[in-house]
């Protein structure tokens, strides 16, 4: 079975959750089903080299340079014409679009099935956050694509909930499994002691509320920083940090998958304030790496973690202080979460994910 993946995420996204996410099931199809990835210029890091995905001579590229969205955004329209090509003229079973763009449906065989996944609900639970246009494409998809993969029953419910004419026999429920299976840790000049937040941090993130949430422990606990694994600080953000008397302790940084698995080790939690999300694969990432994991008490976490983790009440201080107080002073408490996390993992794989999804082609192909 040939399955098209179109240039829509791996055309922009240098690294993030939805293209591990589909990097990670292209390593585990078995080899009846053949990942085709339609694009000319590829971004991405996780099918850097990855030859066997592409029909044609790909060429990788990054660039750091001021000014380089211009350039991202012109290669990405040549690799939408690509895949407007190939979604017209390859040979394929099934097509998957890696995002919410609708430019196919009205170019693709009528007896080719489209699969999409849902990772989250958040344009619509958050509007205010995304263009009106992504909302509307997404939308699109979602009714008018064959088959949709929830990754939560979470994420299920709120489609069903914002959409309820949607058959709920048209969506199936597919975790996310445990990345850094087999990867060496990189170590680094970490701080002695800190809590690591990973990702974007931004609207709905809750990253500024969780900073300002902690200062009455920070101001205790004078030794304890924050590290955060992602874009460089903004201006804004300095500015809003400098303001709560935590800009010294607040320190933001790019991270290799290697030195990521190492700052999760030795880092005194792993602290996940968001207030939506549609699984959250930093927390098996945690579990992966023994690392406590303290969660915003919102959207899919309990579904994921259980109790293998702490939780708080989003927006009090005295619930977050708390949980995090407890990472830092009770270490049996700590042991145990890490074992019950390492009990979790055993749910979440990619091969078990690589293979409902194959089933779900094969049920439409």
């Amino acid at each position: 079975m040939r399955v098209l993946y179109d240039y829509q995420k791996f055309s922009t996204q240098r690294a993030g959750g939805i293209t591990r996410y589909f990097a990670e099931l292209f390593r585990n199809f078995s080899p009846e089903t053949e990942p085709v990835v339609s694009l000319k210029f590829n971004r991405n890091m996780y099918i850097s080299g990855e030859d066997r995905l592409f029909v044609r001579n790909v060429v990788d590229y990054d660039f750091s340079f001021r000014g380089r969205k211009i350039l991202v955004s012109a290669l990405d329209r040549v690799n939408k014409a690509y895949s407007e090509h190939d979604i017209v003229c390859q040979e394929y079973d099934i097509l998957h679009p890696t995002y919410y763009g609708c430019y196919f449906f009205d170019m693709k065989r009528p007896d080719r099935p489209v699969v999409v996944t849902v990772h989250d609900m958040i344009q619509e639970i958050f509007p205010s956050d995304f263009s009106r246009r992504v909302i509307a494409e997404k939308k699109r998809q979602i009714f008018e694509s064959d088959h949709i993969i929830a990754v939560s029953q979470n994420t299920r419910k709120d489609i069903l909930s914002i959409y309820p004419e949607i058959d709920p026999a048209k969506i199936s429920v597919i975790y996310h499994g445990t990345s850094f299976k087999d990867l060496v840790p990189e170590d680094g000049p970490w701080p002695s002691r800190y809590l690591l937040y990973v990702g974007r941090r931004g609207g709905y993130k809750n990253f500024m509320p969780f900073v300002r949430n902690l200062k009455p422990l920070a101001d205790k606990v004078k030794d304890l920083s924050i590290v955060c694994v992602g874009d460089a600080l903004l201006p804004s953000e300095k500015k809003a940090l400098a303001e709560m008397g935590m800009l010294g302790r607040v320190t933001a940084m790019k991270a290799s998958d290697a030195q990521l698995l190492s700052l999760y080790m030795h880092a005194e939690a792993f602290v996940f304030p968001s207030l939506y999300e549609g699984f959250g694969l930093p927390v098996l990432e945690a579990f992966r790496a023994g690392c406590p994991v303290v969660l915003a008490d919102a959207s899919c976490f309990q579904e994921v973690a259980d109790d293998a983790a702490l939780y708080f009440t989003p927006g009090d201080a005295e619930s977050l202080c708390e949980a995090v107080s407890l990472c830092l002073e009770n270490k049996y408490l700590c042991m145990k979460m890490k074992e019950r996390g390492r009990e979790r993992l055993r749910l979440f794989d990619w091969r078990k994910s690589a293979l409902a999804l194959e089933k779900v082609y094969a049920s439409l192909a």
